[in-house]
Formats: structure tokens, C-alpha cells, sequence
């Protein structure tokens, strides 16, 4: 065996062992809210019933909702969702570079909404497993055929990393049980000859691999076709054997995995929505389990009777009739009668069960999903742009991690891949802004829509309260502001797109159309007012001449 591979393989182990507490806690929170995701200490079989240790079901279905918010918010399909831009502000603007970056926008979205590409269907896995453990691992590649991007969701049982000195995740070791078949399939040139021979007789059978993905300045890389080493070796490793069975170099590290909550001393994070209410939830099911159990006491209550005289076969369902084999003496109770019991104090059940809900409601932040209730009649636009600034600030500890660590990192993985292959199109033919320019991606979400808009709700407001009232006193206050440049922050805010602007120039073009048709008809107004006064001067000096004309005639 290779030692690079012994080296790597041990280390591997030393990651899988050291987590082994982990996976238990990640076990007790799945039996509590994700209970089709435990199987960390446990084995699943088709077919069997996830949930039948729950009496609740609410806290999954907090977890469910939790998770489906984290796509329907903040990926929606109807909504472009991210957007290209470049650090320099002034550059980003113009109308060449905005609208190149908009087509590179194009190409990407179109990539990962590709059916093929799996995007929606990792991204769902992944949504579940960042709300209830705090971690997901997300793996993106290229296909075999090198014609699309492939996404998918790892088990969070089978993965393990570290990370380097400035706290970014740099290795990874994946656990993977590929089948006989598959593995002759794909690398039927390296695999073992037992595999060979496994893949004959039963195709079906599980072979035991492990992937690592490592910073290839740590191990002795092969380098590339090109003969380049690049920042990430990826190994396959076929453990019975210790063949590699894939050795590539990269210029992305393949993996995203997002973390929600970091804890000093770990590679590995928590989700502070299940972190802080998994009691609640243990607490809501003996709290559910004793009311089911009260309820059907009192609906079915255990019955006292004479077992002299009742025979075995009671009748135990309504209108049921049991005969006795005694005298009836008129009064059933005295041969067979319920064990009645005190239902009084099942109301304060029902509102510690009402009390766990509402605290595990607040503890997976579903009541920062809403916006807050605002009526512009009866407020002013100060006190709205308020109420949106304190919901924004209530809201950010859930919508920040996912913007950030997830969101913007599997856009910056996707498009790293996308231009090393050429989707883009040749760098040549990218505006001169582009060239060396750093790209990042923003990431809109129900937050930044809120204060996108609330800066063009800002820019009508002033213009409305202030500068137009002004104007009217004195025209010049209109000289108070750059009206070009806060329209277009105005309409860009409200998610109008590049297409939709024209050109900075053609406004000043047209503003410049506009006070030249203003000198001009103020000439013609002032040629058409001097006709008129050279008309009436020519006029009173003919009806001066004429009186001179009569006083002549008199003397």
C-alpha cells in the first residue's frame, strides 16, 4: 500500500474516531425532529416507520418548516436570487459591465436550475440537515462527460474535516459504500482484481472507500496533464486494497459546507434552533404521551366487576351487552361498574403541551418569518422604515449564516468551476472593467429586499416632504441633489435590472434635448413678447401722429 494512502487512511480514521460523541448527540436530535435522517448510531431499513416512537409531531414539523423557509425565502425559482458584481462601485455601474455580469448571471442560473445538475434536490437534503444539526455538506463537481455540474448532499455521518489556521474548512474525508458495479463502471482500469471478481458474482455488493479532499501542499501530488500543481488533490481510495482509484488536482476546494452556529474548539457547528429546545421537545412528547394515556382513560376507563357472576366474554364496545349470572337487582354498578377518574387536572396538560409548542416555535425563529403588520395611512413613512429597521434587526441571527455561509459559498463554488471550463465565453470579450477585477456575488433575501426598498421608500419621502416644498420657494434647492444618479439607485433598489436602465448618457443627452427646447421656446416667447411691444409702440405713434394732425388742422 501506497504510504501517502496509510497516511491518508489514518488520519481519516483518527477524524471518524474523534467525533464519536457528536454523532450521538446528532442521533438524540434526529429521534427528536428529523427522524427520517436518524440513522447515525442506527441502521434503517426500506419500509420501516421513522416516527412511531413520537406521541407529537410538532417539533418536526418545526424543523420542516424551518427547513423549507431556508429555500422558499432565500432561493426561491421565481426570484433571481444572486447577482454578479465587482468591489469597484463606479465600475459595477456602468452600463457595459452591469450588463455582462447580468449574462454571466444568465449562464450560472441556468447551469445549476438544470435538471440534470441536481441543484434543487441537494439544496432541499441540505436545507433539513443545516436546521436541525447545524452542518450540511454539499459536494460539486463536473460530470464524467464534462457536459454539466452535478450537486449532492452527504450524509453528515460519513463526513468528517478540519480546518486551517484562519478557520476555513480545507480537508475533508468522506466515507462512501459505492457498489461492485459501479466502481468497474467508472474506474475499470484501477480497481482491485477482488472487486473485479465481486462485480461478477454479485453486482450488487457494497465496496468500502473513502474520499479526501486535502491542500495539496500537505501531501505529494501528481501534478496535472498541464503540469500544473494545483491547491487541492482529490483522492479516491478503494480501502480493502488501497488502490487509488482517482487522483486529480484542483483550483476550488469541491466541497461547501455551510455552518450555522461556530463553536471555539471544533471544526464542527451547532443549530442554535435545535440546540437550545431539544429538551422541549423530549419534555413535549412525555407530555403528549401522558395526555393520550389520560384521554383514553376517560373515554375507555378500566372496569371493576363481580367475577362471580360476569362472565369472560365482556363486551367492552358501545352497545354492548353482557349477560351476568346473578339476580339483577336494578343497578348495574353492583356487578359491573367503570374506574372513574378525576379529569379536572387535564387542562394544565393542554397548556404545558400549548407552552412547549410556542417555546419550540421560538426556538426554530418562526415568528421572524413574517414582516411585521405596518398601515400606511396611519403611519408616517418614519415610523414603517422603523418598524422594518427593528424587524430586519430581529431577523438577521437566522437570514446572515445562510446568505454568507451557505448561499454565497455554493455560488462562488459553481462559478469557479463554470469559468475554469470556459461557460462564460473567452475573457476577451468581457468589458476592460472586468479584466483583474475581483467578482462577488450578492445575495438577495426577504432582509435586503426590505432595505433596498426602504432606500428608495427614503428617496421619495425626501423628495416629497422636503425638496419639492423647498423648490417651490426657491428653485435652486433643487441643485441639492444628484437627481440622475438617486433615480437609478431608486429603481435599481426596487430590483429593476440593468436591460431595463438606459444608458447614463442618453439621460444627459435627453436633459440636454430638453433645456435647449426650453431656450429656444423661451427666444421665440421673447421675440413673439417684442413683436407684440414694437407693435403697440407703432401704434401710438400713428395715433400720435394723427392728434398732431388735428391740432394743425384747428390752428
Amino acid at each position: 500500500m501506497d504510504s501517502r494512502v496509510q497516511e491518508l487512511l489514518a488520519q481519516a480514521g483518527k477524524k471518524f474516531k474523534k467525533r464519536t460523541n457528536l454523532l450521538n448527540l446528532w442521533q438524540s436530535i434526529a429521534d427528536n425532529f428529523y427522524p427520517e435522517r436518524a440513522d447515525f448510531t442506527e441502521d434503517h431499513t426500506d419500509g420501516e416507520e421513522f416516527a412511531d416512537h413520537l406521541f407529537g409531531s410538532y417539533p418536526v414539523l418545526a424543523r420542516r418548516e424551518l427547513g423549507n423557509l431556508f429555500g422558499t425565502m432565500l432561493r426561491p425559482r421565481s426570484l433571481k436570487w444572486f447577482s454578479l458584481h465587482v468591489a469597484d462601485e463606479e465600475a459595477d455601474k456602468q452600463q457595459a459591465t452591469r450588463s455582462y455580469l447580468e449574462y454571466m448571471d444568465g449562464v450560472q442560473w441556468r447551469a445549476m436550475y438544470d435538471p440534470i445538475a441536481q441543484f434543487v434536490g441537494a439544496t432541499k437534503s441540505a436545507d433539513h440537515d443545516f436546521a436541525a444539526f447545524g452542518n450540511t455538506v454539499i459536494e460539486v463537481f463536473l460530470s464524467q462527460d464534462r457536459t454539466h455540474l452535478v450537486h449532492k448532499t452527504h450524509h453528515l455521518r460519513d463526513t468528517a474535516w478540519s480546518e486551517n489556521s484562519e478557520g476555513e474548512i480545507d480537508t475533508v474525508y468522506r466515507q462512501c459504500t459505492p457498489t461492485a458495479s459501479q466502481l468497474v463502471m467508472d474506474y475499470p482500469d484501477k480497481v482491485s482484481k477482488d472487486t473485479k471478481k465481486l462485480a461478477e458474482s454479485d453486482p450488487d455488493a457494497t465496496v468500502n472507500c473513502c474520499q479526501i479532499v486535502v491542500p495539496t501542499r500537505n501531501y505529494k501530488a501528481d501534478p496535472d496533464k498541464k503540469g500544473k500543481i494545483r491547491p487541492w488533490t482529490v483522492f479516491y481510495i478503494e480501502k480493502g486494497s488501497g488502490d487509488i482509484l482517482e487522483e486529480t488536482s484542483e483550483d476550488w476546494f469541491r466541497y461547501c459546507i455551510p455552518r450555522w452556529h461556530k463553536v471555539t474548539g471544533t471544526p464542527y457547528a451547532r443549530s442554535p434552533a435545535t440546540e437550545v429546545v431539544l429538551p422541549d421537545a423530549r419534555t413535549f412528547q412525555s407530555v403528549i404521551r401522558t395526555l393520550r394515556e389520560a384521554g383514553e382513560m376517560h373515554v375507555n376507563p378500566p372496569m371493576i366487576g363481580v367475577l362471580d357472576a360476569l362472565r369472560s366474554d365482556v363486551k367492552m364496545y358501545p352497545g354492548g351487552l353482557t349477560a351476568v349470572d346473578i339476580e339483577y337487582d336494578g343497578e348495574l354498578k353492583n356487578v359491573l361498574a367503570p374506574l372513574t377518574q378525576d379529569a379536572r387536572s387535564m387542562p394544565i396538560g393542554f397548556e404545558i403541551a400549548s407552552a412547549l409548542r410556542d417555546d419550540i416555535r421560538l426556538g426554530f425563529f418562526l415568528d421572524k418569518i413574517k414582516l411585521p403588520d405596518v398601515n400606511a395611512r396611519t403611519m408616517t413613512a418614519y415610523e414603517v422604515s422603523k418598524r422594518l429597521e427593528e424587524h430586519i434587526r430581529s431577523a438577521s441571527p437566522l437570514f446572515e449564516p445562510i446568505e454568507d455561509e451557505y448561499n454565497a459559498r455554493i455560488c462562488n463554488l459553481d462559478f469557479e468551476i463554470l469559468k475554469f471550463y470556459g461557460a462564460f465565453g473567452r475573457p476577451e470579450d468581457a468589458p476592460e472593467e472586468l479584466n483583474g477585477a475581483t467578482v462577488e456575488f450578492k445575495i438577495r433575501s426577504p432582509l435586503r429586499d426590505v432595505q433596498d426598498q426602504a432606500k428608495a421608500g427614503m428617496f421619495g419621502d425626501g423628495l416629497e416632504r422636503i425638496l419639492v416644498p423647498a423648490s417651490q420657494i426657491d428653485e435652486a434647492q433643487m441643485a441639492n441633489v444628484e437627481l440622475t444618479k438617486s433615480v437609478r439607485d431608486s429603481l435599481t433598489g426596487l430590483g429593476w435590472p440593468a436591460s431595463w436602465l438606459a444608458p447614463v448618457e442618453k439621460v444627459a443627452e435627453a436633459q440636454e434635448a430638453i433645456a435647449k427646447q426650453k431656450e429656444m421656446a423661451a427666444g421665440i416667447e421673447s421675440i413673439r413678447q417684442g413683436g407684440e411691444a414694437g407693435r403697440a409702440v407703432g401704434g401710438a405713434a400713428e395715433q400720435i401722429q394723427a392728434g398732431m394732425g388735428d391740432v394743425n388742422a384747428a390752428a
